[in-house]
């Protein structure tokens, strides 16, 4: 299956799982955040989910009922979800290969962008010490957008602020939210099977395309021809 459109403009990725290694501790932020939740006068039954990624949203929208502002239980779920990433970012390392695929890009003129659920602080940080800013043209947290992932709209942003066609852009992930967020903004999804999400759950979920490392990505970029390659420039 090809990997890349012929006219690639623009690759998206998602960053816990994707760029670096999974080490986001999901089942101690999810029971930490429902034990402040229920503490807080929500009911078993207006918190379904049991998700990291929709949980905020859920809870949000059932804080009027409670008196409270979404908001202000926004904020408190992210306290939480802050300490999670400070976590796990004393572990974080890059996946092998993706720093070279990301090279490869810059080398041929496409842009590229991060878009994350992981928060703002804990992702600067991370950005700057594994050397990514230069070659990331925008990078989005959590703290970018309404919804997290599953939802499209840190993709959407990123498209928007790139200036990319979604027909030549392709959102690179690890998770379910990374395929159902790229298909909600009509993008490709390439997903990387040893991260968040086991094999199985992927493939039901119907990306474009799967890879083990980033060695086939790199394989297959090298197949296509870009008109405007800028040699020489990292």
């Amino acid at each position: 299956m090809e990997f890349f459109p012929q006219d690639l403009e623009a690759v998206l990725f998602d960053f816990e799982g994707t760029l670096v290694d999974f080490q986001w501790k999901i089942p101690e932020a999810v029971a930490e955040v429902l034990e402040m939740l229920l503490s807080m006068g929500f009911g078993k039954t207006e918190l379904k989910s049991r998700k990291y990624s929709t949980l905020v949203r859920e809870a949000m929208e059932a804080a009027p009922r409670l008196d409270l502002r979404p908001e202000a239980v926004r904020e408190a779920i992210g306290a939480v979800y802050d300490r999670y990433d400070e976590d796990a970012l004393t572990r974080w390392k890059m996946r092998p290969g993706a720093l070279d695929f990301l090279f490869a890009l810059r080398s041929r003129g496409v842009r590229t962008a991060l878009v994350s659920n992981v928060g703002a602080k804990a992702l600067a940080k991370a950005i700057t010490r594994l050397g990514l800013r230069p070659l990331l043209d925008v990078f989005l947290s959590r703290n970018d957008v309404a919804n997290l992932k599953p939802s499209p709209d840190g993709i959407n942003l990123a498209l928007e602020t790139l200036g990319a066609r979604r027909k030549a852009s392709l959102f690179i992930g690890d998770s379910l939210d990374d395929v159902h967020a790229a298909h909600g903004a009509g993008l490709r999804a390439l997903i990387i099977t040893n991260g968040e999400t086991p094999r199985e759950e992927i493939l039901r979920a119907q990306p474009h395309a799967t890879f083990e490392r980033y060695g086939e990505l790199l394989a297959a970029i090298k197949s296509i021809r870009f008109p405007y390659e800028l040699h020489n420039s990292y």
